[in-house]
């Protein structure tokens, strides 16, 4: 028993004494805590070291921190990660043109390749020449008609009994019976009873003032010359009269019944003249001030075999959608042969004066809703976040009115990894275990 006592004696004092050498000796944690962090891992910017190694989450070997980093921020110890001191350097340099938070990042060229980063240069260059966008074909509102009768009755017969039919002004629609057009007849050819009786005494004046008056009091109540003609030729009144067309056009909506009693206010049909029709284009608000009334454009239909039919702009609608964020453009076309029908789709291409400007790919530009900013390659693999301002769409290029120059690089493709990068060294320069607490 006494050598065993002896063992598990000589035992713990050697792991004590290998624990002590553990946190004071050369390699410790302590000792490198007053050591210059030289190297840290590019995927957790929090691991750093003032030796190499490999990261102890993704197991990816140390970079040296860069140079321009540790010049900003000065001799670095383990406690404060490089992402951190860059980036609340980076944002005390210029906080004008970094969106919030966004700092400044640095790629190897390994990682760039990694995750395929590729940049594209600003270029200037003549845009504007065409602007194409969505439209639907839409029936004028001026040219719908209702079809009412002037007196109420009943319909004893309908001629039109379905929507979509063509009809021509004047076409007959239904009959109707009414005991008020009835009189009214009535009272017409009394008066030219009347008016042919020389034995009356009454003046030749006046009965064809009584005469005119009958005839127009049918007029209004709906009748035509024609109609008020044949009366007088037949001699007797005619139990129904025609409910006829205002319009050319086609049927859209149709409510007459056989036997149904109508009144004036009754909506029998409804035709739209369809000769001529409107083309909504759907404008983004950013290229509002690039159209205007006259502008000429073309309109090329979905599925419409011939070429694009040309028109100019009627009206500019002046709201814009909350949900859509476009405006109503307004355009119309002759239509003689129903050549385009409503609710038709197609494509409408503004013809607009071309201009120099500077222009990127589109998907270089982070649109947040709040902010557009670009990252833009300054040299080494940094990548510096800056705010634009963007003009007019361009197919795959995008107008850049403000934030960059002719000649800069911006990140056309792998911008998501750049920005998510850069937002995780912004988060971390921000928080207080950046600062406060050691690296792992």
């Amino acid at each position: 028993m006494a050598g065993v006592r002896w063992a598990i004696l000589v035992a713990v004092t050697a792991l004590a004494g290998f624990s002590v050498w553990r946190y004071w000796g050369p390699g410790s944690a302590t000792h490198s805590e007053h050591r210059e962090s030289r190297y840290y891992c590019p995927m957790h910017p929090q691991i750093v070291s003032p030796d190499p190694g490999e990261c102890p989450i993704c197991h990816m070997n140390l970079e040296l921190i860069p140079e321009d980093r540790r010049r900003a921020t000065g001799p670095m110890t383990a406690s404060l990660s490089d992402a951190g001191s860059a980036a609340v350097m980076a944002a005390a340099e210029d906080p004008t043109t970094a969106p919030p938070g966004l700092v400044p990042v640095t790629l190897s060229l390994e990682r760039q390749q990694l995750i395929g980063v590729t940049t594209a240069a600003v270029v200037r260059r003549d845009v504007g020449q065409q602007l194409r966008v969505p439209g639907v074909v839409e029936a004028p509102e001026s040219a719908g008609a209702q079809v009412h009768v002037r007196a109420a009755g009943f319909l004893e017969r309908v001629g039109v009994r379905e929507s979509g039919v063509r009809v021509s002004r004047g076409q007959t629609l239904a009959w109707i019976y009414s005991p008020q057009i009835d009189q009214a007849q009535q009272e017409l050819l009394a008066a030219r009873r009347w008016a042919g009786d020389p034995t009356d005494g009454a003046p030749a004046s006046d009965h064809a003032d009584i005469l005119a008056s009958a005839r127009r009091n049918l007029l209004l109540l709906g009748l035509v010359d024609a109609d008020i003609d044949a009366i007088l030729q037949r001699g007797t009144a005619q139990r129904t009269v025609p409910v006829r067309a205002p319009i050319d056009g086609y049927v859209t909506r149709y409510a007459a019944i056989l036997g149904q009693y109508v009144t004036p206010e009754t909506v029998l049909y409804e035709i739209a003249d369809l000769s001529r029709v409107w083309i909504i284009a759907s404008l983004a608000e950013r290229d509002l001030a690039r159209v205007h009334r006259g502008t000429p454009a073309l309109f090329a239909a979905t599925g419409l075999d011939g070429p694009a039919l040309a028109a100019r702009v009627e009206l500019v609608e002046p709201s814009v959608g909350v949900e859509t964020r476009t405006a109503r453009v307004r355009l119309a076309v002759a239509n003689p042969a129903l050549r385009l029908r409503p609710g038709q789709y197609g494509d409408v291409t503004f013809a607009l004066p071309g201009s120099l400007a500077l222009v990127v790919p589109r998907d270089a530009v982070t649109d947040t809703g709040t902010a557009r900013y670009a990252f833009v390659a300054t040299g080494g693999g940094r990548f510096e976040p800056r705010r634009v301002r963007t003009g007019a769409l361009m197919g795959d290029d995008l107008e850049v009115t403000d934030g960059l120059r002719e000649g800069e690089r911006v990140v056309a493709r792998g911008g998501f990894m750049i920005d998510s990068e850069s937002r995780l060294q912004s988060a971390l320069g921000a928080s207080p275990a950046a600062s406060d607490g050691g690296a792992p």
